[in-house]
């Protein structure tokens, strides 16, 4: 258990590590699209994780900010209410746990979830021990106080190219200290005031590796790829791990915290170019001969 004072520094770290792209005016609010793209991937990866390993659910948002969404609160508190505990913290029923939403409090600035999550396990006591897997279905919109709302869903959807693709993600445990993600289908869609501020769906090409731990501290990742489309600005990036510079993650961050990426474009967006992770919430694009700091502002 972590003293008082640590567990203020850390969920102080949380909320000042948000890098939430702020909006110019209420009408008028930003947003990235290789930004958007980028944490697509990063939090799909990492959500279908820590929802296998029990992270808990907290709040990570700045004040005039119009995208947020759900983190894992490294302290106890009220945010993690009995009626917003992720699925793994259900009851297993013949090899199925299950968490329902009806606009639970998830922070004391107003901030609500509602929706569904379920685990399906092949094991039917629910475990994840060498060989089984988890199935990890959704539909939850998180709604907040300026007029803003995030829905994450596993259903068949059509992305801007005609595909269908949904069915959530399936994390195998494939030996003692390595795990596979296949990312069979997933959407995210922000909107405020009636606007659709973005709109991706994803999928893995190549199944993601984690190997190490599930959990976040000591997670690493060297091998695998994700599809992301973004359906507003009508391209598809597919990030791939780089063996030679694996993505990591610590304990206090929900983003890697090193490594990079190799990320291929097409469609509106072409080309080629790569994405180096320099520390929490942060990351530096390098495409065209010309590279920009991209900075994550959410998890999952």
């Amino acid at each position: 258990m972590k003293s008082p004072k640590v567990a203020i520094l850390l969920t102080s770290a949380i909320l000042a590590l948000s890098g939430c792209r702020e909006a110019a005016s209420d009408d008028s609010p930003a947003s990235d699209a290789q930004t958007d793209a980028l944490e697509s991937a990063i939090t799909m990866i990492a959500g279908q994780a820590d929802d296998a390993s029990g992270a808990s659910y907290a709040i990570q948002t700045k004040s005039t900010a119009w995208k947020y969404a759900l983190v894992e609160r490294l302290t106890t508190g009220s945010a993690n209410a009995a009626n917003c505990g992720r699925a793994y913290d259900q009851s297993c029923n013949v090899g199925i746990k299950t968490a329902s939403y009806s606009d639970c409090s998830i922070s004391a600035r107003n901030f609500t979830l509602s929706g569904s999550v379920i685990l399906t396990y092949s094991n039917n006591s629910c475990a994840l021990d060498l060989g089984d897997s988890v199935t990890r279905t959704y539909d939850h919109t998180i709604s907040g106080p300026r007029g803003g709302s995030i829905q994450t869903t596993s259903a068949l959807r059509t992305d801007y190219r005609g595909v269908q693709m949904g069915g959530g993600g399936q994390l195998t445990r494939t030996d003692t200290t390595t795990w596979s993600i296949a990312m069979l289908g997933k959407h995210k869609i922000g909107t405020r005031n009636n606007r659709t501020l973005f709109d991706v769906s994803a999928r893995t090409t190549t199944p993601i590796v984690i190997t190490n731990a599930l959990t976040r501290s000591g997670r690493t990742i060297a091998a695998g790829a994700i599809e992301v489309n973004h359906n507003i600005a009508k391209f598809t990036a597919t990030y791939t791990a780089d063996s030679n510079q694996p993505l990591v993650w610590n304990s206090l961050c929900c983003h890697p915290i090193s490594g990079r990426l190799n990320a291929a474009y097409i469609g509106s967006l072409t080309g080629s170019g790569s994405i180096t992770f320099n520390g929490c919430g942060s990351a530096t694009l390098s495409k065209d001969g010309s590279t920009r700091t991209l900075s994550l502002g959410y998890c999952e």
